[in-house]
């Protein structure tokens, strides 16, 4: 169970560290880039669009990443629970035996 929270873990510390880049590596293409005023302003609306269009993939991917996480681990959970109910009915037959034989 830790594996897999460590995988999601690892899924958004990718994912963030990727849009990170994307807004790094856009600001220093305009920044470097000879332009006029006017291309430069175009240039930071189109690339904030477009960054925008990217959080938003990356927004659904860590969301779709966590309902799987969260389907694997409501799974492991019930899982766990029958086999402690199992587990409890067990004990507690063996313990009605106990107090028939005495």
């Amino acid at each position: 169970m830790s594996s897999e929270r460590d995988t999601g873990d690892a899924v958004v510390s990718f994912l963030v560290g990727a849009g990170i880049g994307a807004v790094m590596a856009a600001i220093a293409a305009l920044l470097y880039a000879p332009k006029s005023g006017a291309e430069s302003r175009r240039d930071i609306a189109q690339g904030a669009q477009e960054l925008w269009r990217r959080a938003d993939n990356i927004a659904e991917q860590v969301q779709g990443a966590a309902g799987d996480l969260a389907g694997r681990l409501r799974q492991d959970l019930d899982s766990a629970m029958a086999a402690a109910r199992e587990a409890a009915a067990v004990r507690q037959a063996e313990l009605e035996q106990n107090v028939r034989s005495e």
